[in-house]
């Protein structure tokens, strides 16, 4: 069983989780998602995974009291032998559940740098720690993050790196999706996928858009995303005087049929675990462009599949870009290499076989 708070999101976690459920071998494991947000999941996962929603709007409340104690209910029932927990909210659900629960073994999961720590939350998380199996992080920073913040031996924690569906990134892009927006089909398109969220510090992105404008009139700047932040992206951009270059997706449209259309992928993000979004880049053939954090230092090689730049330094970052947009064959050199990093690294069939495995061996350990 997989507890997370909703899969109705085109978040990283959300889409890596999905993919591995599609990926997982249904004669081997019977699949089950518990959701704690009040909707059922739109994705269609039923022949891979039964959905069951366990509503709640505070923890610790009488509800959410019911509804820990209905997904113990349910772990029972369906004789659930690993519960895996993913985001902060679903993992103290999750963990409360299955502690008294007869499932054999507890996975909670670190997918970042620990951005979302509070005092509270990091006293409730060394307190679930201690009702855990193990801890699964998605990179070796994310882990080395653990262990600093959250005080766990490294031996309790291991690492299955996220995988990336090849086939998918390996069209010819979808050029309607460009005419939508109004963005030209001559212009050379810098693009960036990540929600609009104070972590992804897009208002990095735009800075360094200005830049490179100054330098590359006919470059165009895609965010590929949705969230709370377009407003705010919007006024900047106009602040930067490039607004009728920045252009916004706000979720519309699906991100394989853009990449193929960009001359190089961006991540100008604060704090990252392991980002699907340089694997998508890499899967389409794009060089990268990304802030040195985190587990982008695990997958992009610097100077081989693109280049790493320090965090908020929007002029390194644009210099970068600006080296790529004026240098064809190093552009495709990259991008080649990036691809060819992907498939022998993090395919996302090399991804599924490793957490089958992982799952078994904690089995045959009988873990609890």
């Amino acid at each position: 069983m997989f507890v997370l708070e909703s899969l109705n999101s085109e978040a990283g976690t959300e889409n890596q989780l999905s993919e591995l459920i599609r990926g997982m071998d249904s004669t081997r494991f019977e699949l089950f998602t518990a959701c704690v947000e009040d909707a059922i999941p739109s994705r269609q996962l039923d022949s891979h995974a039964t959905p069951l929603v366990f509503p709640m709007t505070a923890i610790f409340s009488w509800n959410g009291l019911r509804q820990i104690l209905r997904l113990r209910s349910e772990i029972n029932r369906l004789q659930i032998d690993i519960v895996h927990t993913f985001m902060v909210r679903a993992t103290i659900v999750g963990v409360l559940a299955a502690r008294s629960s007869s499932c054999k073994v507890i996975l909670t999961s670190r997918r970042n740098l620990g951005y979302w720590y509070t005092p509270i939350y990091l006293r409730v998380f060394r307190m679930l720690n201690r009702m855990t199996t193990r801890v699964v992080a998605n990179s070796q920073a994310a882990k080395q993050a653990a262990m600093q913040i959250e005080g766990l031996p490294a031996s309790r924690i291991d690492v299955l790196c996220n995988g990336v569906d090849l086939a998918r990134f390996s069209g010819r892009g979808d050029p309607t999706l460009l005419d939508r927006l109004g963005i030209p089909h001559s212009s050379r398109i810098v693009g960036i996928v990540a929600n609009y969220r104070p972590v992804k510090d897009l208002p990095m992105f735009i800075r360094a858009a200005g830049l490179i404008a100054a330098r590359h009139p006919d470059a165009v700047f895609l965010l590929i995303g949705q969230g709370p932040l377009r407003q705010s992206l919007e006024t900047l951009a106009e602040q930067t005087e490039i607004r009728e270059k920045v252009f916004f997706t706000n979720g519309e449209g699906y991100v394989s049929g853009y990449l193929p259309l960009l001359h190089l992928g961006c991540l100008t993000s604060l704090n990252e675990g392991f980002s699907n979004a340089i694997l998508e880049y890499m899967a389409a053939g794009l060089p990268v462009v990304a802030t040195g954090v985190g587990g982008n230092r695990e997958s992009v090689v610097d100077g081989v599949t693109g280049f790493l730049t320090p965090a908020g330094d929007e002029k390194t970052f644009a210099q970068r870009v600006i080296s790529l947009l004026e240098d064809d064959n190093l552009r495709k050199k990259m991008g080649e290499s990036g691809r060819a990093r992907c498939e022998e690294h993090f395919s996302m069939e090399a991804c599924v076989r490793e957490h089958e495995k992982y799952y078994e061996s904690l089995l045959q350990g009988d873990e609890k």
